[in-house]
């Protein structure tokens, strides 16, 4: 096989799009893989989110509107990551991390499928309650993103020290973000709750002094 893969990479499209200096190649297909993948990733993670309840004053039928847009983005990551294979087949191909990568990318494609059809398929289902099998999809579909970024962060070294540390440091920087994040969350939804209930006595009380009878003085 490292032939064939040497073969490829000796390949004019793989070394004009190496080796040549024009901008439009290279820099751009890495743009627009980077542009895909904030799509692609962004708006699924957004929608898993929700559904595990994440700002549940969203309604959950306008989410279908983004799926085209999520779709358009996996085909531009797609395309352009196959460009960039074409470039380093010898590196990639021979890498465990960038099976892996791709094995979990399609786990999440998979459960993106899974709930769309699930979810949104039908208009008259996206605001149904939100099931057990749904939460458990989308946090499925977190994890899977999370192993595909961190994956394809490793195939960027070669050194396994290296790998090792930048899949800590990935592990850490992500926990660090989901613990923030639902610290913040459960901040917001005891603020929001006390000045609801705040706003609710409050009306409660103006309520009562409209209804309290008024002496009329002679």
């Amino acid at each position: 096989m490292t032939p064939l893969l040497e073969w490829l990479e000796q390949t004019s499209v793989s070394t004009t799009l190496r080796d040549s200096p024009n901008i439009f190649l290279y820099p751009t297909i890495l743009a627009f893989h980077t542009l895909g993948l904030a799509f692609f990733v962004g708006i699924s993670s957004a929608i898993a989110l929700r559904i595990l309840g994440v700002a549940p004053a969203l309604p959950l039928a306008p989410f279908r509107k983004l799926y085209p847009v999520m779709w358009i983005g996996f085909f531009f990551n797609a395309v352009s990551g196959v460009l960039l294979l074409v470039i380093e087949p010898t590196k990639f191909l021979t890498m465990v991390d960038f099976y892996i990568k791709l094995l979990v990318i399609a786990g999440a494609v998979y459960g993106n499928r899974w709930l769309y059809g699930r979810r949104f398929k039908h208009p008259a289902a996206g605001d149904a309650p939100v099931t057990a099998r749904e939460k458990v999809a989308a946090v499925m579909i977190l994890l899977l993103w999370a192993a595909a970024i961190t994956a394809g962060r490793l195939t960027a070294y070669d050194s396994a020290n290296t790998q090792w540390q930048t899949a800590l440091g990935t592990l850490i920087v992500s926990a660090a973000l989901v613990a923030g994040g639902y610290a913040a969350v459960t901040v917001f939804g005891v603020i929001r709750n006390s000045m609801a209930a705040r706003l609710a006595s409050e009306a409660s009380r103006q309520d009562a002094d409209r209804l309290k009878p008024h002496r009329i003085s002679r």
